[in-house]
């Protein structure tokens, strides 16, 4: 009895650790740039920084390729969610942001050599969804969604924020979905010697993310005014005190303002 209890917590903690890896989840991922931070929580491994030069940062989103994977099942219903908190620094501003990835498809359909028996099928959905709100209001800033169904070859998609001018920090949310069913083709040949036999043709419904997403964020440093434009302003602030000042004086001794 011991030694079967024992067996049994060892192949529990030996699928434990092979299954740890898949569902673990990563530190708080915190990315800075030269112009704006990049943080999530949402992380099975940890996003990364492509580039930053020119204005324009690129993160690679690891996480929805591995969630949105076909796995060579009949069917499957796979999701993913992921959300991104961006701030800009102090002097800078986010004036946009795109949102990358494409969807791989194929469909194989079987089918019996005389086309005899039940025919096989297959069918798939991909789907993807993007939302942008500000962190403090929760006002929103822009959103975009996608759909293919039955895909064979390739299905780009590119979600473009649009023109911003955001000091504060904000969040982008990102969904997807894949689904895929397939059955296979069967019919029944007759051997006199044996009797019937069935044969199959399996179908496959092929629909996955290809490669990571891809968000590139824009930013652009805040205008600040040339010393001259300092000087002229304080000067105008100077003159218009001025003014102020000799319309509140009060009127001269002598001088008679009351009118018959």
């Amino acid at each position: 009895m011991f030694t079967c209890v024992r067996h049994i917590a060892v192949s529990a903690i030996a699928v434990a650790a092979l299954l740890a890896p898949r569902f673990a989840l990563a530190d708080v991922v915190h990315i800075e740039t030269s112009s704006l931070t990049f943080d999530t929580g949402w992380s099975q491994r940890p996003e990364t920084l492509v580039s930053d030069a020119n204005g324009a940062a690129t993160f690679s989103l690891v996480n929805a390729v591995d969630n949105l994977r076909y796995q060579n099942t009949l069917y499957y219903n796979h999701t993913y969610s992921g959300m991104f908190h961006l701030s800009a620094r102090a002097g800078y501003k986010v004036t946009g942001y795109t949102l990358s990835g494409g969807f791989v498809g194929d469909l194989r359909i079987g089918r019996s050599p005389d086309g005899s028996g039940r025919p096989g099928g297959a069918e798939s959905i991909a789907n993807a969804w993007t939302m942008a709100q500000d962190a403090a209001s929760g006002a929103y800033l822009a959103s975009g969604s996608y759909e293919a169904s039955n895909l064979q070859g390739v299905g780009d998609f590119t979600f473009a924020s649009g023109v911003l001018d955001q000091t504060g920090a904000f969040d982008v949310t990102f969904e997807g979905y894949a689904y895929g069913s397939a059955s296979p083709a069967i019919w029944t040949t007759f051997d006199p010697d044996t009797g019937p036999r069935n044969h199959y043709s399996f179908s496959s419904a092929v629909m996955e993310l290809k490669d990571p997403l891809l968000l590139t964020v824009y930013t652009e440093a805040l205008a600040v005014p040339e010393p001259h434009a300092f000087a002229l302003t304080l000067t105008g602030l100077a003159l218009l005190a001025g003014v102020v000042r000799r319309r509140r004086r009060p009127a001269r001794a002598g001088v008679n303002t009351s009118f018959a």
